[in-house]
């Protein structure tokens, strides 16, 4: 719903929903592009909204996008996690044996190669 009378609102809304699309669609790399465009949107000093529904509205899609990014950020960590056990293996686990000591399986040195002739 563009609103000639508000151009920075409406400008604003649109990098909103770019954003959201290069969220869902894994463009990560346009992120800082976006940002950058939102920032000068913001710094005008000019921004103002013709009424409450339409400042609910942009707060409602700034909140929509950060939860995405904290969505895509947790999946990219996520990712990470995997590729390090993928990697290097299962970390260490303790555990206890029959008679109650504490035992721990796994990797004990990370990075250390044992070879056996």
């Amino acid at each position: 719903m563009q609103n000639n009378t508000f151009p920075r609102v409406d400008a604003l809304e649109d990098l909103l929903d770019k954003e959201r699309a290069a969220i869902l669609s894994g463009a990560l790399e346009d992120m800082g592009r976006i940002a950058g465009e939102k920032e000068k949107v913001l710094d005008s000093h000019t921004l103002t909204a013709p009424d409450q529904e339409t400042l609910d509205r942009v707060q409602r899609k700034a909140a929509r996008n950060q939860q995405l990014l904290s969505a895509a950020i947790r999946g990219v960590r996520a990712v990470a996690a995997r590729l390090d056990v993928m990697r290097n293996g299962p970390g260490e686990m303790n555990t206890y044996d029959s008679a109650g000591q504490r035992k721990t399986l796994g990797r004990r040195h990370q990075g250390a190669l044992h070879r056996r002739a």
